[in-house]
């Protein structure tokens, strides 16, 4: 059973929510160390905080609730729990380990002991204890919440096959809440497994087609697999849902670029820097307007982002590209020999750009000794 499935005289009497307002009154007056709850009221004040997202205040109350009652195995998950969220892994294994004797019957010490050490990217030794956890719990009906907690912790460090055993072994001990397929999908798309990522995607899609950050998700395995239609309308999809979506935006201005849509492509890039304010807008604003001709305004958003960071190399190799182009077409070869140097140097990839949208450099002679030459001293 949940705790918020038991029933509570004190809570029904409103003896906890008084504990919440004294803890309150003291958070404001700097005299936390004044409060003189038991067990329950911790925990109560403790999960109130909890819910309301305040992790500063979870961190100082259960560290001190802790110390106060260390006897008290909610406590003491509650602390350790905090500390392995907030990036302590370290000295929440080194509390458990305290304990761990005393309380080897209680799987959430267990799980938490395994979380701990899947934060240390230790996934041998976290196995173990979840295999503990799982003889200590067995029968109990929150034990498929702690397994996907385990599993996303192997998300936040970086192990999406251990995040795959996890997710699959809670769905053998019970039914998982149909949001658990899209971090199956997610971990089949970081191991570079599409075809699965997106058959958990239409299966999360079918519960609840209105998730814009899904149907982003969708749109970006279809781009890596180059569907590129399908890519789009997941993007436009999902920008329907939010138009705050700005890395639906990107990535659907950048599906454009690829299909040579700049008119599109500038449109989306367009909206994406009006809630955006991520120098890549800027800099694909750039190349679209380069794109299609729009030199000046091109010119605009390379300033703009040297504006915002003067050491930002694609900003000045932008404004470079568009002073190349111009130079050759007014047949100032000394100039134009100016602006490619300064691109080629800075190794970005202007330089395609360059070539792109003067095809003619393929054959020209000089350019083509202007460059050897680049190269040759390069090797120097």
């Amino acid at each position: 059973m949940m705790n918020n499935d038991f029933y509570s005289d004190k809570e029904q009497e409103g003896e906890f929510p008084k504990a919440y307002d004294a803890y309150q009154t003291a958070r404001a007056q700097g005299k936390l160390e004044n409060l003189d709850f038991n067990e329950e009221e911790f925990e109560y004040v403790i999960d109130r905080l909890v819910e309301e997202g305040d992790t500063e205040g979870v961190m100082e109350l259960s560290g001190m609730a802790f110390e106060k009652l260390p006897y008290s195995v909610g406590l003491l998950t509650r602390y350790c729990d905090t500390l392995i969220l907030s990036g302590n892994p370290d000295k929440a294994l080194e509390i458990l380990s305290l304990y761990e004797d005393s309380y080897q019957g209680s799987a959430m010490v267990q799980f938490l002991l395994a979380r701990a050490h899947v934060a240390l990217k230790k996934f041998r030794h976290a196995r173990d204890y979840f295999y503990r956890a799982l003889e200590c719990g067995e029968g109990e009906t929150d034990i498929v919440e702690s397994v996907c907690a385990l599993a996303q912790d192997c998300i936040d460090s970086g192990n999406y096959r251990e995040s795959l055993f996890y997710l699959d072994r809670a769905g053998r001990l019970g039914r998982l809440p149909y949001e658990y397929y899209n971090d199956y999908a997610f971990c089949y798309d970081r191991i570079d497994e599409p075809e699965k990522a997106m058959e958990y995607y239409q299966l999360y899609l079918d519960q609840n087609p209105f998730n814009d950050t899904v149907w982003f998700n969708v749109g970006t395995v279809h781009a890596r697999l180059k569907d590129y239609e399908k890519a789009i309308e997941a993007f436009e999809y999902s920008i329907a849902l939010n138009n705050n979506n700005s890395s639906s935006l990107y990535n659907l201005a950048v599906v454009f670029m690829n299909l040579q849509r700049y008119r599109e492509a500038a449109v989306a890039f367009e909206q994406f820097v009006e809630i955006d304010t991520d120098v890549l807008g800027l800099l694909g604003l750039g190349e679209s307007y380069i794109r299609l001709g729009r030199n000046s305004d091109a010119v605009d958003q390379f300033a703009k982002v040297i504006a915002s960071d003067d050491k930002v190399a694609e900003g000045h190799a932008g404004l470079n590209t568009v002073k190349a182009i111009e130079c050759y077409s007014k047949g100032d070869i000394i100039g134009f020999k100016s602006a490619f140097m300064d691109i080629y140097r800075t190794g970005t990839a202007w330089i395609g750009v360059v070539y792109d949208l003067l095809p003619q450099l393929e054959n020209d002679k000089q350019f083509i000794d202007f460059l050897l030459e680049l190269k040759q001293n390069d090797n120097i």
